[in-house]
């Protein structure tokens, strides 16, 4: 080859390696949010690195890798990254890097620690979040983090803080239907069905990510069992496993079938959609479920079992008021000690 054609095509590459990172971004997001297939997410990714890109897209792939991680279950690496996420969050004052963290912390049942990465917010100056402004990807760890306040207990300062994201009339579609789901989850979960189907019927699924949509089946499913309405809400939980992508959806649909079976007086078949889920690979969160699961086999006479769903419940979601519950059913103080019988 001359010196010519080298230098020709050296030209080529550095014209074309900045496009071809773009491309190649732009499909694993795609892979991420629209397809749900999170090994090509981590594949693109690493091809990407070979490019040398700059820190800031350095930043974007961390963040889809944390993604990818937790939908595929792996929950321990993706938690190890998400701190790593987190600084570079604080750092850059990127509150969508934040909340990708935030979500990875709850998804894991570490409530608090989402809790704090806000708490630790320094609020520098530049804020480099593009896809969505600073104040709605801010919006976003709020509604975020009133799951973590919900699964700690504190219905009260969700519904707070909820009621705080609301009052900032949001126009961004995304955001917006998000708040209707949050708001259908909040709502039901509070004694206000009727409410709560309301918000559900004013959400269009199409305006979230489709590795989402599995959601809004579930929250729709979790209305409809609180208002009594059991054969809808299964066909609604049944319409969210068919969509379910992410490891935690497929299990957090099993886990609904149990709920809605135990609220219905089926408790056999509760017990064998709850172990369904306990079985699943996916492991983070669920100790509501798996809470229900043990008075559900207290209630079917099988007191050895329900305990050892107790224990699950503690092992697993440990932060969560449901633990607490369960450690109280097993017969210990704040989590402490040994109990020999359940209820």
């Amino acid at each position: 080859m001359s010196w010519l054609a080298f230098i020709l095509l050296l030209m080529v590459v550095v014209l074309l390696r900045q496009p071809a990172i773009s491309a190649l971004f732009a499909l694993a997001e795609e892979c991420s949010f629209h397809w749900g297939t999170y090994r090509g997410t981590l594949r693109i990714t690493r091809a990407i690195e070979l490019l040398r890109p700059d820190r800031l897209m350095r930043r974007s792939l961390l963040q889809l890798r944390v993604h990818a991680h937790e939908a595929l279950g792996d929950t321990a690496r993706a938690v190890e990254m998400a701190w790593l996420l987190a600084d570079e969050a604080r750092a850059a004052g990127d509150w969508g890097l934040a909340n990708t963290a935030i979500n990875t912390f709850i998804n894991a049942g570490l409530y608090r620690e989402a809790l704090d990465v806000e708490r630790r917010w320094e609020h520098p100056e530049e804020d480099l979040a593009v896809e969505l402004g600073p104040d709605e990807q801010r919006d976003l760890v709020q509604l975020n983090l009133c799951e973590a306040l919900y699964n700690l207990g504190d219905w009260t300062a969700a519904s707070e803080r909820l009621r705080a994201v609301e009052e900032t009339e949001a126009d961004e579609p995304l955001l917006r239907h998000a708040i209707l789901l949050q708001r259908g989850w909040i709502l039901a979960h509070t004694g206000r069905g009727a409410e709560a189907l309301a918000a559900m019927d004013q959400l269009d699924r199409r305006d979230l990510p489709r590795v989402y949509w599995s959601e809004v089946a579930f929250t729709r499913a979790a209305v409809l069992r609180v208002l009594q309405r059991y054969d809808e809400a299964e066909k609604s939980a049944r319409e969210g496993l068919s969509l379910a992508r992410r490891a935690a959806s497929t299990r957090n649909g099993l886990f609904m079938l149990g709920q809605i079976a135990l609220a219905a007086g089926r408790l056999e078949e509760a017990a064998r959609h709850f172990e369904a889920g306990a079985s699943h690979p996916y492991k983070g969160q669920g100790g509501g479920a798996l809470l229900a699961w043990g008075d559900c086999l207290e209630r079917l006479g099988q007191g050895a079992r329900a305990q050892e769903a107790w224990r699950l419940a503690l092992e697993r979601d440990p932060q969560s008021a449901a633990a607490k519950k369960a450690a109280s059913r097993l017969g210990r103080t704040d989590g402490q000690g040994e109990g020999s019988t359940g209820g």
